[in-house]
């Protein structure tokens, strides 16, 4: 009897071995390419999005089949990444600590100040990765005299153009929403947080994508620099319940959306952003949003879109997009639908639309990674630096400098750990597919 009972067991441990197996084997086996080794062919290069499709579409759901196959089979992965992925990786610490010192606010002389930060900008950067004036500067952002102040027509929303001391013009973003608003809707809803434009500056310099402009916090008052406003700004300027407001001109100003210096400390904060010398040149991005809930864009319907788009573009500008996907991704940006070039070097700029709903992970921003499925092998070097928290670890002693702090919720750094996670998964699922071909 006890002899029946252990063979028993043994068939059905051997059975149950033979369907794991099996599944895994049918699983490889539905994301390996039919791309010969010696190569990658762009077409049908789309790896995820021609390969994970787990059932046929129907009419009622062509649209959105694969697109959700992929996001799926992303999430699933996360659940088996390797420990690494989930550790902290013990070299974090130095550039951490680098980062600290460059961030950290310090004396400047305003004679030569400018002059360094406009000097900085170069045909692979904005800012340098080693450089401890990069604080001197952060501070004369924040707290250099402002002269005068006019509209910007410059993008959609209200923004402000400063004349500091020097001269030197920044651009300053108000705020719309205190920290712990929560923005729902489609990922593009909402005005730009401010807050978002100071985060990302941030963790642009943590992940190495230093082609953002400079960026800090500053509040100021309206009422104190209405004399220094021109004809046209002063114009948009009322006084709403004995607060001074204004609402400029731009796209979508309206009379009756204002920003308003603080009831209590008469000030209104607002992010800084050091103006980009030199030519920057405006293109629609291929990853364009239509903006319409019934109509997809062609990428999000197209299952050989990245072989289409590698005809259109340099190389290494597609490789820029795929960065900007990343980073986007991680601050939950799903508006970039023009992208920006300097020295045909994509910029990172226009980044208020991030960290609006830390409850939301819109996948599809990851659309260029995951339907070309390469990446520069640097950016995949530094993500794998910071991960296990240590990347939000770095972000926050970066925020705490600024003088803005606290600039997101917790939930927002939750958020990034659990997106960091997803882009891990991603590289991963191209990996098992391309091998290490899809490193560049």
């Amino acid at each position: 009897m006890i002899r029946t009972s252990f063979y028993n067991i043994l068939i059905l441990l051997c059975l149950s071995l033979v369907i794991y197996y099996s599944l895994n084997v049918y699983f490889i086996n539905n994301l390996q390419s039919t791309v010969p080794q010696d190569g990658i062919n762009m077409a049908g290069h789309d790896a995820l999005e021609y390969a994970i499709e787990a059932t046929p579409p129907t009419p009622n759901n062509t649209q959105t089949t694969k697109p959700r196959s992929v996001q799926n089979a992303i999430m699933r992965k996360v659940m088996v990444l390797k420990p690494v992925f989930r550790n902290k990786n013990p070299k974090y610490v130095g550039i951490k600590q680098n980062l600290i010192n460059c961030f950290l606010p310090k004396p400047y002389n305003l004679s030569s100040v400018w002059k360094v930060a406009n000097s900085w900008p170069k045909i692979n950067e904005v800012f340098p990765a080693k450089e401890k004036s990069i604080g001197a500067v952060i501070n004369a952002m924040g707290t250099e005299s402002i002269h005068r102040i006019k509209n910007s027509r410059r993008g959609t929303q209200l923004k402000l153009v400063l004349e500091l001391t020097g001269p030197q013009f920044v651009l300053f973003k108000p705020s719309w929403y205190s920290r712990e608003n929560i923005i729902n809707g489609t990922v593009y809803s909402g005005k730009d947080r401010h807050n978002s434009e100071i985060v990302s500056f941030h963790l642009a310099a943590i992940l190495n994508l230093r082609y953002t402009p400079i960026v800090a916090g500053r509040k100021m008052s309206l009422r104190s620099h209405l004399e220094h406003a021109d004809d046209e700004l002063r114009q948009t300027m009322p006084v709403i319940n004995n607060q001074q407001c204004a609402y400029g001109v731009c796209h979508y100003c309206k009379r009756d959306e204002t920003v308003c210096d603080d009831p209590t400390t008469g000030t209104l904060e607002g992010a800084v952003l050091l103006t980009i010398p030199g030519k920057i040149s405006k293109y629609r991005s291929p990853w364009q949003r239509t903006y319409k809930d019934q109509l997809k864009a062609e990428w999000e319907k197209n299952d050989n879109y990245c072989a289409l788009i590698r005809k259109q573009l340099h190389f290494d500008v597609l490789l820029d997009l795929i960065d900007a996907a990343i980073f986007d991704f991680l601050i939950q940006n799903g508006d970039r639908h023009h992208y920006e070039t300097r020295e045909n070097r994509v910029l990172l700029l226009d980044n208020g639309k991030g960290f609006g709903n830390p409850f939301v992970d819109h996948i599809d921003i990851l659309a260029p990674l995951y339907q070309c499925c390469f990446i520069r092998r640097t950016t995949w070097e530094r993500l794998l630096i910071f991960s296990g928290g240590a990347l939000t670890e770095t972000l926050e002693e970066l925020n705490k400098l600024d003088l803005l702090y606290p600039l997101v919720i917790k939930e927002h750094y939750t958020a990034l750990e659990r997106r960091l996670l997803y882009i891990y998964s991603t590289v991963e699922l191209c990996k098992e597919k391309f091998g290490n071909k899809i490193f560049k």
